[in-house]
């Protein structure tokens, strides 16, 4: 544990830089004084919480920073990742309008039936693959926008186009384990953790306007939660 907060100091005061490459295991347990098992299960702990990624035969490197996603803001994925020095890009999967299931339908208040937009996208930031993204978008609301060039910020599309920004968001978190074929998209282990975020967006008027289900790499993001307490209440004597 020494050792690995040893290392994670370094890595945060970017002594040790994005994409560097580490000293070989046994540099380090010589360096460090330690035995090459310590320094292997140091590295596998540093692994799993996403500060350096190892590959056979091409030994151990820096991760970038883990992207930022601000809950106490409405923004798009595209604007998250610009604003953080990422190139933001998307791989389009799948887009089908169909009638809304149950579960669509409640998440995008409507009736079961209506028609919807299913996209689905894989997400990347400066090319490396972040998000698998899974979404309905109220077909009556967005006349022909299947037909769209969605390669690139729906949000901003839903703007310039509709008239229709959202402008408000419930999103709640759940940890969850990557399936297969996610992992093979994400281009990481079968197992390794996501974090699945659903959410309503909401326009100006109150009607939603997207019900979504991601799947966030676990390994590289994280969530900013700004609360404050009850207790800054404006108390006034009498």
């Amino acid at each position: 544990m020494q050792i690995e907060d040893q290392l994670a100091e370094r890595i945060a005061s970017r002594e040790l830089s994005a994409g560097e490459r580490l000293p070989p295991e046994r540099e380090l347990a010589k360096g460090l004084g330690v035995s090459r098992m310590t320094v292997r299960q140091a590295l596998g702990s540093l692994d799993a919480r996403g500060l350096v990624e190892r590959g056979v035969g091409r030994g151990t490197f820096v991760s970038h920073r883990k992207l930022d996603h601000d809950l106490t803001r409405v923004a798009g994925l595209t604007e998250r990742l610009e604003r953080q020095g990422l190139e933001p890009s998307a791989k389009v999967l799948e887009v089908v309008e169909k009638p809304a299931t149950w579960a669509t339908a409640a998440g995008l208040e409507l009736q079961p039936g209506s028609p919807v937009v299913r996209i689905r996208r894989l997400r990347l930031g400066s090319g490396v693959p972040l998000v698998l993204e899974d979404f309905w978008i109220p077909g009556e609301r967005f006349p022909g926008i299947a037909d769209r060039d969605l390669s690139g910020s729906i949000y901003a599309l839903m703007r310039e186009e509709y008239g229709l920004e959202p402008v408000r968001a419930v999103e709640r978190l759940e940890p969850v384990v990557a399936r297969s074929h996610e992992a093979k998209a994400l281009k990481i282990e079968v197992g390794a953790p996501l974090m699945l975020v659903e959410r309503t967006a909401y326009a100006a008027d109150g009607t939603p306007v997207e019900f979504a289900r991601d799947r966030h790499r676990g390994d590289k993001a994280r969530w900013v939660v700004k609360v404050t307490s009850d207790a800054l209440v404006d108390v006034r004597p009498d």
